[in-house]
Order: C-alpha cells, then sequence, then structure tokens
C-alpha cells in the first residue's frame, strides 16, 4: 500500500471541479461490471445504482459480467431478476449480463469483457460499487479536457461498528496520500474500480494481466511508461462497508501481496517513475511490518522506544494531513480518526500473511464480502 508515512496534504487537485449540470455529454460510454459469487442484496444494489445513472441512456452500454458454467449459474439467476426488478427505470439503456468463460482473477474477465465494450470512454465498476449519478458525465468531461484515465475516490458506506469507523478514515488516508504522491512525485497509484478511461488509453494496458490479483497496480506503471495524464473525480463511489476486521485483513494482505508481486516482475523493466513507485510500496510496507516488532522492543530498548515514538508520530501527521481536506474529514466522526493509526498497527499483519502467500505462490483472491452477505 502507499498510504503509511507518505505526504497526505497538500493533494493533487481534482481534474474537473464537478458536474455541469448544463452539459450533456455525447460520448458513448461503456460500463463493465463483473461479478463473481454475489448476493441478491448486491445485484439489487448496483441495479438501482445503474437506474439512478445522470447520464444519456442511448449513450450508456452496461455489461454486467458472469461466470458461464455451474459456477455462475446462482450469479446469472440472481444478475436476470434485479435486471427486471429495474426495467422499467432502465429504459433505453444498453444493458446487457454477459457469461464469460473465466472470471477470477479479474483481469481475466476484463479481457474477455473489453472486446464486447463499444464505448469511446470504457469504465471498470465493481460489484459492491455505487457511482455518483453524476460521475459518469463528470468523467467524460474530465477526458475530453486532456486526460487519459481517472478515477474517483470509493468511500465506504457509513458504520456503527469501531472497525467500520476506523476502516472509513483509513480510506480517506489511503485516498489522499495518493493524491499527495501525485502532486509531490507525479506518481498516480490507479485504482482497479471506479475508473474511467478513453478506449485507446484501455489498449496500452491490454491484454489485462490475469495472473494476478492486482491488476491496476500494473497498469499504474504501464500508463506512467506511456506517460498518460491521469487524475482524479470529486465525485465519490460507495462500497459495502465491513466491520470483520479478519476479512479486512485478508483483504489488505491480496493488495500487499499483488503490489509486491508486480514490483517484483516489473522492476527491470520501470521507469524512473516507476521504481518511484516501487520503492514507496515496498518501504511502506517495511515500515509496517517493522511496526509490531519495533513495538515490543520498545519494552526492553530505549533506541526502540525512540524509534516506534517516530514513527507513530510521523503517521499521526499523515492521518491529520487527510483530516484536514474537508471532504476527507467528514467521511468518519472523531473516534475514527483517533482509531487510523492503532488500526494500521493491527493491519501490519496482512504484510505478514502476504509474505507467507507469496512464498507458497498463493495467487488466490480474498473476499470482503462473501461470508458476511451469506453467499
Amino acid at each position: 500500500m502507499t498510504d503509511l508515512l507518505v505526504p497526505t496534504w497538500p493533494v493533487q487537485p481534482y481534474a474537473v471541479d464537478g458536474p455541469d449540470p448544463g452539459r450533456r455529454p455525447t460520448r458513448r460510454l461503456t460500463l463493465l461490471m463483473p461479478f463473481r459469487g454475489e448476493s441478491a442484496a448486491t445485484f439489487d444494489r448496483s441495479a438501482r445504482a445503474v437506474a439512478a445513472l445522470d447520464y444519456p441512456p442511448e449513450l450508456l452500454q452496461v455489461l454486467w459480467l458472469v461466470g458461464d458454467g455451474p459456477d455462475g449459474e446462482s450469479d446469472r439467476r440472481r444478475a436476470e431478476r434485479a435486471m427486471a426488478d429495474a426495467g422499467a427505470d432502465t429504459t433505453g439503456i444498453d444493458w446487457t449480463l454477459r457469461r464469460l468463460p473465466g472470471m477470477r482473477p479479474k483481469g481475466a474477465a476484463l479481457n474477455h469483457a473489453f472486446p464486447l465494450a463499444d464505448g469511446e470512454v470504457i469504465a471498470v465498476v465493481d460489484a459492491d460499487v455505487v457511482p455518483a449519478p453524476g460521475q459518469p458525465a463528470e468523467a467524460v468531461r474530465a477526458l475530453e479536457l486532456g486526460f487519459g484515465l481517472v478515477q474517483a475516490h470509493e468511500i465506504s458506506e457509513p458504520g456503527t461498528g469501531l472497525v467500520a469507523r476506523a476502516r472509513a478514515a483509513e480510506d480517506a488516508v489511503w485516498h489522499a496520500s495518493v493524491r499527495g504522491l501525485a502532486r509531490a512525485a507525479g506518481v498516480h497509484v490507479v485504482a482497479g474500480s471506479s475508473v474511467y478511461a478513453w478506449a485507446a488509453t484501455w489498449d496500452l494496458v491490454r491484454p489485462v494481466r490475469s495472473d494476478d490479483v492486482e491488476e491496476s497496480y500494473h497498469w499504474s506503471l504501464q500508463l506512467m511508461d506511456a506517460r498518460v495524464r491521469t487524475g482524479f473525480l470529486p465525485s465519490p463511489s460507495l462500497v459495502s462497508a465491513t466491520d470483520r476486521p479478519l476479512a479486512a485483513l485478508r483483504q489488505r494482505a491480496r493488495w500487499s501481496r499483488g503490489q509486491l508481486r508486480a514490483v517484483r516482475v516489473n522492476w527491470s523493466g520501470m521507469t524512473a517513475r516507476g521504481r518511484l513507485l516501487g520503492a514507496v510500496t515496498v518501504g511502506g510496507l517495511a515500515v509496517r511490518a517493522a511496526l509490531p516488532a519495533l513495538v515490543v522492543a520498545s519494552a526492553l530498548s530505549p533506541r526502540a522506544r525512540r524509534l516506534t515514538a517516530g514513527l507513530l508520530l510521523a503517521d499521526a501527521v499523515c492521518v491529520l494531513g487527510a483530516r484536514r481536506t474537508p471532504e476527507y474529514r467528514e467521511r468518519t466522526d472523531a473516534v475514527g480518526w483517533a482509531l487510523v493509526v492503532p488500526w494500521h498497527l493491527f493491519g501490519s499483519g496482512a504484510v505478514y500473511l502476504a509474505l507467507w502467500e507469496l512464498l507458497r505462490g498463493d495467487r488466490g483472491w480474498h473476499s470482503v464480502r462473501g461470508d458476511e452477505e451469506g453467499v
């Protein structure tokens, strides 16, 4: 991850100021939305999000992607039911369900899906993501202003538990660190969802890596090599909140494992900016991994105690840097913000899990929703 000890203020300005109510988009837009083992509630939620999009329906293509064969049968049934229930609210949208031969990892699904997209602009939106209604029009406008790819922040839905509140603040710190890194060093970490790009931009990263769980980190490196102008959108997306700390830990381990592997396999061909991103990633994960050991060593060593205090103080400064930005500050309450540094300590376990999985050659995918929703 890139959020620990990375400057979180000042941040990169947004690509556009926000939705322009008086401007009607004229570009054909395709949304690629992959589903794998999702609950009926997730399909219904996504269908409502499609119906709420403020984009000319005749210019909108929505492709719901599910697996072919027995494993995708429940997804197909749930998708068809959700689409039927939303029918009247989505009149005019070219909305189809496509069964693909491969859905895992996501890169495999995207390789099958991209040839089905006919939009000038193509977006990748995950199953549990609800884009703001004006986000697609805002993204297209940003692309027309000269960007090759833009992405929206994904904000956890409000939760009442301590884990959900801490994760909401942690997400804000991560977003601020990504924008801070973009401003300070011209290094952009591309998210894997709520991301919009010209079809020609996607051609630069195709075929998408289908042997890894962090395909978007590879996109980051490839787009920097191609000098593609990338940016951020002010209109956010909502994602499912979770109060399950172990599920969140496994998800972070997947991200960490994928990013470490991406740095390793790409290092020899990286540009200077790519290597900077790789160094920041590995350095941040190394600091994460060191923190628990330093906390334990602090009981015996004054030097370890001082180093631990310095690192925790630096982490707190980064958290405060994110909190000073109004749209981030409002994402959770004071308790959630106070829990970020302790949550980072807990999250250090993900680095060790990621390293263990790398040594085992594990390239599997951990769901943060499946067990919670009874899939």
